[in-house]
């Protein structure tokens, strides 16, 4: 009966989503082929300005804007907008374009106009804040391209959505209506919850199959699974461990799974967290291989680090999962259940944790689970879930798990600058390590592979030795679509959805 009821709650749920924002299946009156496209996570930002914070995850995932490099399957930067890369030296760069790139708005794609955006880029995103006060010189299809310092990882940060590259002159309104070069222009959107997007009648690079495409944000993933099942989107991404099961035994149907290099990161706040003990007793005190292959139904695969294992960068002596040393820890630190309610405490304060999640993926089902094996430890877990991650910044929070691209370019460095880093803008946990600085101060500026792997591995380390932060387990995104929808994509690096194939039958 329960289920049941639970499956018509969906079902509701799933109908309202659609009649407030819009969509569904009324676009065959017109004759026009839409794809629709939903998932539970928000589908757009506060603005579609890939310029601005993380907005550019969505402008490229709905297919309209794109970047001078892309990642393939390995992670590897290739050739998008740009032919080749040829580094000159440790700060210069000469980048040759395609020439038969235009924008939306059907002006041709010049060194000029890469420049442009670039250069503005850099201004508004502090993520791209290496390529402030860089020197650019256009010759023709082929821009020069000089930092200030040394910069070996600048063609996989060109990957990174901040760096779709706009027609900053013929762009009118950057937040409503950006002039990008992809397969498809935006014609509207409601903040997280919708975007509509037109087929681009300029595009470069070959005809565009669909007329149109629609993303809708459906929170709940009952609801989501619903939607695709009844037809009312043709996409469902991000499909829970549970509903992944239903869809994958349809014939109707095909199903999707992509290991990502997405990480269930978990944050120490130093300010809060301040016994290495009860860290540690933490990181020792959570089985992750229960998580992932029981609770999570394959949903995620147990991490020893930030990065994938297919990858070469690895810490040397990671922490593992040891019920009976997390005790001892806590015991030798004055820690006992005095009181025999299964909590210890210390000079008669019971060890109570916040554990904060932003409610993206399987966050809320891992934090769960953690809560329970946590309490055979003895120390309780306090669940506080939020709609949004700006909690982060606040840093009100004791834990926090956040789900996290660890190798959005293709190389580490950006994460482990912006996580790790004393000055890092996702370092929300307020963690110091003159170590693991120096270490990425000179990361920075190294060419050599193998030493880059070395440097990556020892910063890796020195954060687990700190326990100053843990990760739980890489996503696996399982993505549900109906037998005949082709040319959505699924990949490791996330950001790679709608394509110029994007059809169906």
């Amino acid at each position: 009966m329960n289920k049941m009821l639970n499956r018509l709650c969906a079902l509701g749920l799933a109908a309202l989503s659609f009649a407030l924002l819009g969509c569904g299946t009324q676009n065959a009156a017109n004759g026009k082929k839409i794809i629709h496209v939903g998932g539970t996570l928000d589908v757009t930002d506060s603005t579609m300005d890939p310029a601005k914070e993380w907005a550019g995850w969505f402008v490229l995932r709905c297919g309209i804007g794109e970047t001078l490099f892309r990642l393939d399957d390995e992670m590897r930067p290739q050739p998008w907008l740009a032919e080749r890369a040829e580094n000159i030296s440790p700060t210069d760069w000469r980048i040759t374009l395609k020439d038969n790139v235009v924008f939306s708005n059907g002006e041709k794609m010049t060194a000029e106009k890469v420049a442009a955006s670039l250069q503005r880029t850099a201004e508004i995103n502090q993520r791209a804040a290496w390529l402030r006060g860089a020197e650019y010189t256009a010759d023709g299809d082929v821009l020069a391209i000089r930092t200030k310092e040394p910069y070996a990882t600048l063609v996989n940060d060109l990957c990174d959505p901040y760096a779709i590259i706009l027609d900053v002159a013929g762009t009118e309104d950057f937040d409503q209506a950006p002039v990008a070069t992809g397969p498809f222009t935006l014609a509207s959107y409601e903040p997280y919850l919708s975007a509509v997007m037109t087929r681009n009648e300029h595009y470069w690079d070959g005809a565009v199959r669909a007329d149109g495409v629609t993303y809708t944000k459906i929170p709940d993933p009952a609801a989501l699974a619903m939607a695709l099942e009844s037809g009312e989107i043709d996409a469902a991404l991000d499909l829970s461990p549970e509903n992944a099961e239903t869809i994958a035994a349809s014939d109707k149907f095909t199903l999707v799974r992509t290991p990502q290099t997405r990480v269930y990161q978990l944050y120490m706040n130093f300010d809060r967290l301040t016994d290495p003990a009860v860290r540690t007793a933490i990181m020792c005190g959570v089985d992750k291989d229960i998580i992932g292959t029981q609770y999570l139904k394959g949903g995620m695969t147990a991490a020893s680090g930030a990065f994938l294992p297919s990858t070469p960068y690895r810490a040397p002596a990671p922490l593992s999962y040891d019920l009976q040393k997390a005790r001892a820890l806590l015991a030798a630190a004055g820690y006992q259940d005095s009181d025999g309610d299964g909590i210890v405490e210390k000079n008669g304060v019971p060890l109570v944790i916040g554990l904060s999640i932003y409610r993206r993926l399987s966050s809320e089902a891992i934090a769960t689970e953690m809560q329970a094996q946590l309490r055979r430890v003895g120390i309780k877990i306090e669940v506080h879930p939020h709609e949004k991650s700006t909690f982060f910044s606040s840093g009100d929070f004791d834990l926090g798990i956040y789900s996290v691209v660890t190798m959005p370019t293709g190389d580490p460095y950006a994460f482990l600058r912006d996580a790790v880093g004393s000055t890092g803008v996702a370092n929300y946990g307020h963690y110091r390590s003159a170590a693991a600085d120096q270490a990425l101060t000179q990361l920075a500026v190294t060419f050599d592979p193998a030493q880059r792997i070395q440097l990556v591995n020892q910063i890796q380390q020195q954060v687990i030795d700190d326990r100053a932060m843990d990760f739980i387990g890489f996503n696996t995104m399982q993505v549900g679509m109906a037998k005949g929808v082709s040319g959505l994509l699924s990949t490791p690096s996330d950001y790679y959805q709608v394509t110029k194939d994007l059809d169906k039958e």
